[in-house]
């Protein structure tokens, strides 16, 4: 917390009961659509609150989370929700103050790898004490696979809401198709010219510039697959203009063949570039999953390589539908860096009407990732809370 007080803002307003506690600021646009935001008190490590502040001084309490629980304990919120549903440390507060429900909504695919070893997301919830020590009265899930995984760590109940930006993100469908296929690249957020480090998954691991080498392999190889066939390709970048390393990335991954790169320009700006293609493909980003419950033809080329071990059952975490279990192959997905299987998938779906492709997909979105537009399900559940709505949040609901 001292370390904290260094780079952070002190208010001096007195605390009232509200209600709702927000843990962490992240996503409080998202809540904002529905509820009055003078009715929510966020806790922040960007903001402290001065009364608060004392509290904790005075009692000795210098943990965040410590932090955390005394504005519950003042505020007497019937809600405590986080958009930072990977923060072990919010399903410990209930087991400190259990009267609010405790509420965590699901922001990210939840996989096991990481920076170092063993400190994945699953194992951070084993090592904070899994089940026997992590609880949540509920906790919002894209889908059912997601559900399941959170029930297995946390001692929660769970919703399939969907992503909620995905939900409340409204996109026109274009007049004119720009590119037969985008490529939605997932490069890191620096260089990785320079770059070091190691990524781990249970006791598998490998350099990161091996985990990354799939994005140059498959941009070649859509690269030269459009040309052979005359077709309009781009790669949609997740980083904006002023990131030159990652145009840097693909021009040398698909060097002299013809591409167009589209930088980020804002965040529905991927979104645009995947509904002005007839297909879009991916490795395994969440927007592959959005856009897949969006009903729009995706492609998964789900082939990144994490040590020998990739085909064991404890290291399927970059596989397509992880935590969900399927075979290596499908009709829209391969698990094999094969370019045979990448042409075979993506001759079908280019040749797939809209109808045979929702067929397709069909027993699969609900697992994955459920589209609920204007979130519904989430409003509801506020409701049931006893959260007052905004006349907008009334009307969605």
């Amino acid at each position: 917390m001292l370390r904290v007080l260094r780079r952070t803002h002190i208010s001096f307003r007195f605390p009232k009961p509200v209600a709702i506690v927000q843990i962490h600021n992240d996503g409080i646009e998202i809540l904002a659509q529905y509820v009055d935001r003078s009715s929510v008190s966020v806790v922040d490590p960007s903001v402290f609150n001065f009364w608060i502040l004392l509290r904790c001084l005075v009692f000795g309490k210098f943990q965040m989370m410590e932090y955390s629980a005394e504005v519950i304990r003042v505020q007497r919120p019937r809600i405590v929700i986080t958009f930072i549903d990977n923060d072990t440390t919010f399903y410990l507060l209930k087991s400190l103050i259990p009267s609010p429900a405790y509420i965590a909504v699901q922001n990210g695919l939840r996989h096991n790898y990481a920076y170092a070893h063993r400190s994945g997301f699953v194992d951070h919830l084993v090592k904070a004490g899994g089940r026997d020590r992590l609880s949540a009265d509920l906790i919002c899930t894209f889908g059912k696979g997601s559900s399941l995984l959170f029930e297995n760590n946390i001692r929660t109940k769970t919703l399939v809401t969907g992503n909620l930006k995905n939900n409340s993100m409204k996109l026109a469908e274009p007049k004119k198709i720009e590119y037969d296929i985008v490529f939605m690249s997932q490069h890191a957020p620096f260089d990785l010219a320079n770059q070091e480090e190691t990524i781990y998954l249970n006791e598998s691991s490998v350099s990161i510039h091996r985990f990354y080498e799939i994005e140059g392999a498959v941009a070649n190889f859509l690269a030269q697959y459009c040309k052979e066939r005359s077709l309009r390709f781009a790669v949609s970048g997740k980083r904006g203009s002023e990131d030159a390393f990652e145009l840097q990335f693909f021009s040398q991954a698909i060097g002299k063949l013809p591409f167009e790169f589209l930088p980020r320009v804002d965040p529905q700006s991927s979104y645009v570039n995947a509904f002005n293609s007839r297909l879009v493909v991916v490795i395994d980003s969440t927007i592959g999953y959005e856009l897949l419950s969006r009903g729009r033809k995706v492609a998964f080329f789900s082939a990144r390589v994490l040590g020998e071990s990739r085909g064991a059952s404890e290291d399927r975490d970059t596989c397509f539908g992880y935590p969900n279990a399927y075979s290596d192959t499908g009709v829209f997905w391969t698990n094999h860096p094969d370019p045979d299987e990448y042409s075979k998938i993506l001759n079908s779906l280019l040749e797939m009407t809209d109808a045979e492709w929702a067929a397709q997909i069909q027993p699969y979105t609900e697992d994955l990732m459920a589209y609920l537009p204007g979130n519904s399900a989430f409003i509801q559940m506020l409701q049931s809370e006893g959260i007052p709505m905004t006349n907008e949040g009334s009307q969605r609901a």
